[in-house]
C-alpha cells in the first residue's frame, strides 16, 4: 500500500511541478518578451484540477484532510472508531458520486468534441485524468472504510 500511495503522491506532485513551470514560463515570456504561451491559462487550470484530484486520493487514505477534532479527541475509543467509520463512509460515497459524474463528463466531452481555445486540443483527456484521480480516491476510500469497519469490530 505504501508504494501505491507513493505513486499517487508522485503523480500529484508532478502535476504541481508542471503547473509551476507553465506559470513561471508564461509570466516570464509575457513580461520579458511580450509573448504568451497558447492555452497557458487553460493548461494550468486543467493541470491544477488533475493535481487536486490525485491529491484527494492521497488524503483519503492517510486521513490528512482538514478537520476539526476537538470532539473526536475528547471521545472514548469506541466512539472514535464509530466516527472513523462514519466519516470514511461519507467520504467514500462522496468520492464515488464525484467519480461517476466525472466519467460522465469525460464521455460527454469526448462525444461533443470539446477543444481548447487556442491549440484546439481535445479536453476529454484532461477530464479523464481528473476522473482517474477521483477513481483512485474512491478505491482508497473503500479500502479505508473496510479498515475502519474492522477496527470498529475488533476494538
Amino acid at each position: 500500500m505504501a508504494r501505491l500511495i507513493a505513486a499517487i503522491e508522485t503523480v500529484a506532485g508532478l502535476f504541481l511541478v508542471l503547473i509551476a513551470a507553465l506559470t513561471v514560463t508564461e509570466a516570464g515570456l509575457r513580461y520579458a518578451l511580450g509573448m504568451r504561451i497558447p492555452d497557458a491559462y487553460m493548461g494550468a487550470t486543467a493541470l491544477q484540477g488533475i493535481a487536486i484530484a490525485w491529491g484527494i486520493a492521497c488524503t483519503t487514505w492517510t486521513r490528512r484532510h482538514i478537520s476539526v477534532d476537538a470532539i473526536y479527541e475528547l471521545s472514548p475509543p469506541w466512539l472514535r472508531s464509530a466516527m472513523n467509520v462514519f466519516s470514511s463512509a461519507v467520504t467514500f460515497v462522496a468520492m464515488l458520486t464525484l467519480m461517476v459524474m466525472l466519467w460522465r463528463k469525460t464521455a460527454s466531452s469526448l462525444a461533443s468534441g470539446e477543444v481548447s481555445a487556442d491549440l484546439l486540443w481535445p479536453l476529454w483527456p484532461v477530464v479523464a485524468a481528473t476522473a482517474a484521480g477521483i477513481a483512485a480516491a474512491s478505491v482508497l476510500g473503500l479500502l479505508r472504510l473496510g479498515r475502519d469497519i474492522l477496527d470498529f469490530r475488533t476494538g
